[in-house]
């Protein structure tokens, strides 16, 4: 009976320090390099940092524009971003890429909603599994003037389109991507009751935008929201920029068709080293937020640090944007 107690004694002091061992040499690093699991399903439990892993997009030319754009970070922080509107565009081919808007959302905005780690993980432990080379498959359904809706994710650093509707319905023919879809959706709704007032960005795609150089220099009201033909004028005689005789302002103040009765002007007169070129200190975008609202840049002009005095140009950016609430643009004249 002793001999009994003292095999056991033994048996339970080899597991302790078994266990002991295992735990002082358990691995202790997180890695977010997915493992595979005993199904082959790439497995990760922790999010990759400061990287943007979904897109999800709304565009409609049929009747007038409209876009809406919402970009998912790692952290859970969601920026987004509406416009529909149909100003005067000034062909100037510069466009805002996905990256383009994103970068200003994320310098001049505020998230407008947060997705809970443990919701955005089990979406990142599909996406990851996703095949990027599976088919993309359309219905026979097709829709005229429906716009276009578009859900992508990033795996691997490669965009991934899993879904489409509107003109066309279609999805990408892998489980794990039909999976990633739903889920995004679900995420979505559980906190759209939090959701903050999305943002408007407007740029060239959406507007007439453009930075002039100003033939006058003046610092007289150098933030204007312009609402009618003699504010108009009087911009026109303080900057000695004649907005009139180009083609996007032909209706302003047009006695038939007044441009002034559903849009305004918004005008910001900037002054910058003459070494800088005129590309160099145009606007990127007009933003309409909570927290600002104002010309934004997606890289602002580089200034040198000098005690040397410099001669200085006189610019004026310029931007038409909707004019029914003249007074969501308070905080740009009041300057943020």
């Amino acid at each position: 009976m002793k001999f009994t107690k003292t095999i056991a004694s033994i048996l339970l002091g080899s597991v302790f320090m078994s266990a002991l061992c295992c735990g002082c040499t358990r691995n202790t690093d997180n890695t977010k390099k997915p493992d595979d699991d005993d199904d082959g399903k790439k497995v990760v439990k922790e999010l990759p940092e400061d990287e943007l892993l979904i897109i999800t997009s709304s565009k409609n030319g049929a009747w007038g524009y409209y876009s809406y754009m919402t970009y998912v970070m790692s952290d859970g922080n969601v920026y987004s971003s509406t416009e529909q509107f149909a100003g005067y565009i000034n062909h100037s081919g510069k466009s805002l890429s996905d990256e383009d808007r994103l970068a200003l959302l994320k310098k001049y905005t505020l998230p407008v909603v947060t997705i809970p780690e443990k919701n955005l993980l089990k979406i990142y432990n599909n996406m990851i599994n996703i095949d990027p080379d599976a088919e993309f498959v359309y219905a026979d359904e097709h829709a005229c003037d429906a716009g276009t809706s578009i859900t992508k994710v990033n795996v691997e650093g490669k965009w991934v389109t899993i879904s489409e509707s509107g003109d066309c319905i279609g999805n990408l023919k892998d489980r794990y991507a039909k999976k990633t879809d739903s889920l995004i959706d679900g995420a979505f709704m559980s906190v759209n009751e939090n959701r903050k007032t999305t943002p408007n960005v407007y740029s060239s795609t959406e507007t007439f935008l453009e930075t002039f150089e100003c033939p006058k220099t003046t610092s007289k009201d150098t933030k204007r929201i312009i609402t009618n033909l003699d504010e108009l004028k009087a911009f026109e005689k303080d900057t000695g920029i004649d907005l009139r005789n180009n083609e996007a302002f032909e209706y302003f103040g047009n006695p038939d068709y007044d441009s002034f009765s559903w849009c305004c002007i918004a005008i910001e007169i900037v002054v910058y080293p003459d070494y800088l070129s005129l590309e160099d200190v145009s606007a990127d975008a007009f933003i309409v937020s909570d927290n600002y609202v104002g010309f934004g840049y997606i890289e602002a002009p580089r200034i040198d640090v000098s005690d040397d005095v410099v001669p200085q140009k006189c610019y004026c950016h310029v931007v038409q944007i909707p004019g029914y609430q003249p007074e969501n643009y308070d905080l740009f004249l009041d300057g943020n």
